[in-house]
């Protein structure tokens, strides 16, 4: 498997840094960190570890950013406070995704019967649905999407009986995201007007996100 290009110093490199002056309107100390509140309306927190000095209101800074948002430097008139590197940059998202691997395995044990159950218990064109995605993202959707799927087919399984009322329901229940809903209510509409192939072969719910019709 290729290593993703944001997990190598190689792939940070290529991503240009924006460098932006800045007026310290405001500080707040927070115990081992401080609030820095900048006259561009950007508020950010750092430790003080990380800064290695006290600030001071009213003084000019500047501030790195790559990705728009993500804040790798700040620096005064005297050189950088702290300064992420590429391979910082590349290390931290390795991590965070190691951290985000790690909360689906355990998410994925601790509901495997109970989402099993849901898939028994669905129309058969819906559970096709979700062996089209079993079948093309294997461990990966079940890790990152069945759960997330299953809870779109048992919406468009109500919507499809025109069960609203058990739709709303379950969606106070699950927490239901507005994706989701939509999704659902768009494969039971599908379904109704162009048959079961329809709603089995339509994009996954979370494709907007991954990018992916199918996990694979």
């Amino acid at each position: 498997m290729s290593i993703p290009e944001h997990h190598t110093a190689e792939g940070w490199a290529k991503r240009p840094r924006k460098l932006e002056e800045f007026t310290v309107e405001k500080l707040v100390d927070h115990g081992d960190s401080v609030e820095i509140k900048m006259s561009t309306e950007w508020t950010f927190i750092r430790s003080k570890e990380d800064l290695g000095r006290d600030l001071v209101v009213g003084e000019t800074l500047w501030q790195e950013t790559v990705q728009l948002t993500r804040i790798t430097g700040l620096r005064d008139r005297n050189g950088w406070l702290f300064h992420l590197t590429d391979q910082d940059l590349a290390d931290e998202a390795r991590e965070f995704s190691e951290e985000l691997h790690r909360k689906d395995v355990i998410r994925l044990e601790q509901n495997r019967k109970k989402y099993a159950q849901w898939e028994q218990e669905l129309p058969d064109w819906l559970q096709a649905r979700i062996q089209r995605f079993r079948d093309a993202g294997g461990e990966h959707f079940l890790l990152t999407g069945w759960g997330y799927e299953l809870i779109i087919c048992q919406l468009a399984a109500l919507f499809d009986a025109g069960d609203e009322a058990g739709a709303e329901r379950l969606s106070e229940e699950q927490g239901v995201s507005g994706n989701q809903w939509d999704c659902a209510k768009a494969l039971a509409a599908g379904r109704k007007a162009h048959g079961d192939e329809y709603a089995v072969l339509a994009p996954a719910g979370i494709s907007p996100i991954t990018g992916s019709a199918d996990y694979s």
